[in-house]
């Protein structure tokens, strides 16, 4: 399984460490766009439908929070991360929408991240236009892919602090308002 993180942990982190946070990760990621969503229990990695957070964890979560995933690729060489409802994918998207075996993220030529849909999964569009199965397409920074019901955007590096530096902006203005 492949590191998976919420959106306002990493926010948080980012205001910590602060150019540390960049050396700490420094690789693209996927976010899941906020949405009614659950890590699953122990035992239950294959549901049939979306969850909400289990009882005693949803007074912790954000409203509006999501899941990102970490991208990597293994020193030099290539990586392949399937994303898909099945507990064997790197990247799981407990989510009846999605099929077990959706799409495979790899990187290309000079390290570019592809997506590639799955063949005989339900489609995948990215930016709006459906994939054809088996073509691997490149990502560019701030892609979204829909896969029934779940979104996701790509983000480099680049692009994904520029989303944390606004979110920790914004975190940091509501907690000026509410100490003066």
């Amino acid at each position: 399984m492949a590191r998976s993180l919420l959106l306002s942990l990493l926010v948080r982190q980012h205001l910590v460490l602060k150019e540390k946070f960049r050396a700490r990760y420094p690789h693209p990621w996927l976010v899941w766009e906020a949405g009614a969503w659950n890590v699953p229990e122990t035992g239950r990695q294959n549901i049939a439908s979306t969850q909400l957070p289990v009882s005693d964890l949803r007074d912790c979560l954000p409203a509006g929070d999501a899941l990102c995933f970490e991208l990597v690729a293994v020193g030099d060489s290539s990586a392949t991360l399937p994303l898909g409802r099945a507990s064997h994918n790197a990247f799981v998207i407990n989510d009846a929408t999605v099929s077990r075996d959706h799409l495979v993220l790899s990187t290309g030529p000079y390290g570019q991240w592809m997506v590639e849909a799955v063949p005989k999964s339900s489609p995948v569009k990215l930016d709006g236009v459906e994939l054809e199965p088996g073509k691997p397409t490149p990502l560019m920074p701030g892609a979204r892919l829909e896969l029934g019901d779940v979104r996701l955007t790509f983000h480099d590096p680049t692009g994904f602090y520029s989303r944390l530096d606004r979110l920790a902006a914004s975190l940091s203005q509501a907690a000026a308002a509410r100490a003066g």
